[in-house]
């Protein structure tokens, strides 16, 4: 049993590891034109639709009214302008949300040299049967969020820019400092310098 302690313990470090592995958020943006500095804006106009499988962690009127304020922030730091009247401004904005529910089976070693069985949300200890190293299957579940920021050249009302956001989210992304700091690092493209 002793020599094979070694082994138990470097395949225990290496699923360790492995799942305890986190990745930071997935970011593309997209410019078709060119977007002056200290431009004027205002929110689209967006009829009131009720989409089928909504979720309302996101359609309420609270997280809604937190967004906007996140985008506001951020674009108030870059320099953009915001008026009141769609008629009057050079760049519309909209964004869209989706929230995507995963489940991931992972393999857990559980032994006993110690806290083995790792997945997205940590490590717990195992002994396995009997002191013996055993081999279990745990499922892991978590939520992949989705946000699409758009600037739309009102003249053309075609789209001038969009960053798309992708990352794992928790209760906590809807928290004001989180969703501010979401849309400033998803408007970090944007020209105008953060204040």
């Amino acid at each position: 049993m002793k020599g094979f302690a070694p082994v138990i313990l470097a395949v225990g470090s290496a699923l360790w590891l492995g799942a305890c592995e986190t990745t930071g958020p997935e970011l593309t943006v997209t410019q078709a034109s060119a977007i002056a500095p200290g431009s004027t804006y205002a929110w689209k106009p967006i009829e009131s639709v009720v989409e089928r499988g909504a979720n309302p962690a996101v359609t309420n009127d609270l997280v809604q009214s937190r967004i906007k304020t996140a985008v506001e922030e951020g674009l108030a730091a870059k320099g953009f302008r915001q008026v009141s009247d769609p008629d009057e401004a050079t760049l519309l904005v909209a964004y869209f949300i989706g929230l995507t529910p995963h489940s991931d089976a992972r393999a857990a070693y559980d032994g006993p040299v110690g806290p083995a069985a790792c997945g997205f949300s940590g490590c717990v200890p195992g002994w396995g049967v009997y002191g013996y190293p055993s081999m279990t299957g745990m499922t892991v579940n978590y939520t992949d969020g989705t946000v699409i920021l758009d600037l739309v050249d009102r003249a053309s009302n075609q789209l001038a820019w969009r960053a798309v956001s992708k990352q794992r989210v928790d209760s906590t992304s809807i928290a004001q400092p989180r969703l501010n700091a979401i849309f400033a690092e998803m408007m970090t493209s944007l020209p105008g310098e953060s204040r």
